[in-house]
């Protein structure tokens, strides 16, 4: 054996150069591409909620008291309770993009008494959402109202707390 590759060194190199030479096979794919920018959501709120004043008559069982977004009270549909006074509801504006969806989360709230400490659980009435007619100012209105249960333990007292709102675009 002297020093060449001889004759079989010579038929492995000619398939594996005829293998090199041979082009890889290419695939080219593509996607849509999106990005939407909006305004940043600005919320604020002006007003309260508030249920006038509610007289409790020997109540029997457990019953709703109800503020509606639109300020329709509706007292316990019984003569357990009357309800006087002025109501009202808080109104919210939120600015950002015109013709975006916003979400609207209310969450449940403590309403605690200044007398001896008892709580009430209210419970928010709304809209779940609302679509910007502008982008920035005015912004869109919407108002937010309540309910909660007034049981036959209820004590009396001025029961206070806050209505937790949160929006967000959809």
């Amino acid at each position: 054996m002297s020093g060449g590759p001889g004759k079989y060194g010579a038929l492995l190199a000619l398939p594996l150069a005829a293998l090199a030479s041979t082009p890889a096979s290419a695939a080219t794919a593509s996607a849509q591409v999106n990005a939407n920018v909006v305004r940043p959501v600005v919320l604020t709120a002006t007003g309260s909620l508030n249920f006038g004043t509610i007289v409790i008559n020997k109540i029997t069982a457990n019953r709703t008291i109800s503020l509606s977004a639109a300020n329709v009270l509706t007292c316990g549909n019984t003569t357990e309770l009357v309800c006087s006074g002025a109501t009202s509801v808080p109104t919210y504006n939120v600015q950002g993009t015109n013709k975006q969806v916003i979400t609207i989360n209310k969450n449940l709230s403590t309403l605690r008494n200044s007398v001896n400490g008892a709580t009430l659980t209210l419970t928010p009435i709304g809209p779940a959402s609302v679509t910007l007619t502008n982008s920035g100012a005015p912004g869109s209105d919407f108002a937010i109202g309540g309910s909660f249960v007034i049981t036959p333990t209820t004590g009396e007292g001025l029961y206070t707390g806050v209505v937790d709102v949160t929006v967000d675009y959809q």
